[in-house]
């Protein structure tokens, strides 16, 4: 059975919805869990610690604990603050779960650039920041779960929100990027991309589904990216009690001689390009360039 008995665990966004779900299943398998989240709403606006009160008292009902911090994941300094505080009172941090973020409102491509920044600041860089505050405790204890919170929109876009889905997409590129650096230091990184009923999500969950995709269908994912066994740099995807590995792949495709490399005749393939059998995964962006270099070296 998966536990994280005397572990110390950080969750951000950690007072509603699937924070709170992740918190308190964290806590009822033994771990310390740091529960940071400022009570705003969905944007970002606002402050109410009554929520993560909340949290704290349903834990302690359980016999279980969660010290909280009513900060803003935004503000770095915060965040380090968090950090010394943890490391003072158990003198490490073994994981940390990314679940902090906003999603403002449904926009249009020529809305203002500061929403599409808003949706930047409270989705990547909270999350990159609070990777940033981190990563040096996990890399000297040479242990460290991380799980970065992503979301279907930035797999497949979305076009009532590109903003949010934007920001999100950048969490994923993040973990790919890390994951490599992340294993050499004995620290596992992944994203979860989740689907359930929550405040950001109820706009388009129908309510009538609600009851079947409840945040708890997402906490196993979490716990399992959590613990000991987890994989690394991977993508998961988590609802309704469904879960798959999700990821890019890219088709077989097709070497063209330098004669036939015109616009014209890549025109004329592209049906045969569509079809390619989507076979082609790659673990870096190394990796990937190494193929098309080998390509050219091989012709072929």
């Amino acid at each position: 059975m998966i536990q994280f008995v005397d572990q110390v665990i950080l969750v951000t966004g950690a007072a509603r919805g699937l924070g709170r779900a992740y918190t308190l299943a964290l806590a009822e398998r033994g771990a310390h869990v740091v529960a940071l989240d400022s009570g705003c709403d969905t944007d970002g606006e606002g402050r109410d610690p009554a929520f993560l009160e909340d949290v704290i008292e349903l834990a302690h009902d359980m016999g279980a604990e969660v010290i909280g911090h009513c900060v803003d994941v935004r503000d770095p300094e915060a965040l380090q603050q968090v950090v010394q505080d943890t490391l003072k009172r158990f003198g490490r941090i073994d994981g940390l779960v990314c679940n902090a973020g906003v999603l403002i409102c449904q926009e249009e491509l020529g809305t203002d650039l500061g929403l599409y920044r808003r949706h930047m600041d409270g989705n990547y860089f909270t999350t990159l920041a609070s990777i940033q505050a981190v990563w040096p405790v996990m890399q000297a204890q040479g242990y460290g779960r991380i799980m970065v919170t992503s979301g279907f929109s930035a797999l497949y876009g979305d076009d009532r929100m590109a903003g949010y889905a934007a920001s999100n997409a950048a969490n994923l590129a993040l973990v790919r990027s890390l994951h490599v650096k992340a294993n050499e230091a004995g620290i596992r990184i992944n994203a979860l991309c989740p689907a359930c009923y929550s405040r950001l999500s109820k706009r388009w969950v129908l309510p009538e589904q609600a009851d079947e995709m409840t945040p708890d269908t997402v906490v196993p994912a979490m716990l399992w990216l959590m613990s000991r066994r987890a994989p690394n740099g991977e993508v998961i995807t988590a609802g309704g009690g469904h879960y798959a590995l999700a990821g890019v792949q890219e088709g077989v495709g097709l070497r063209l001689e330098p004669a036939e490399r015109r616009p014209e005749t890549l025109a004329s393939l592209w049906p045969n390009l569509k079809s390619s059998p989507k076979t082609q995964s790659y673990d870096s962006f190394a990796q990937r360039l190494a193929r098309t270099m080998r390509s050219v070296i091989e012709g072929r």
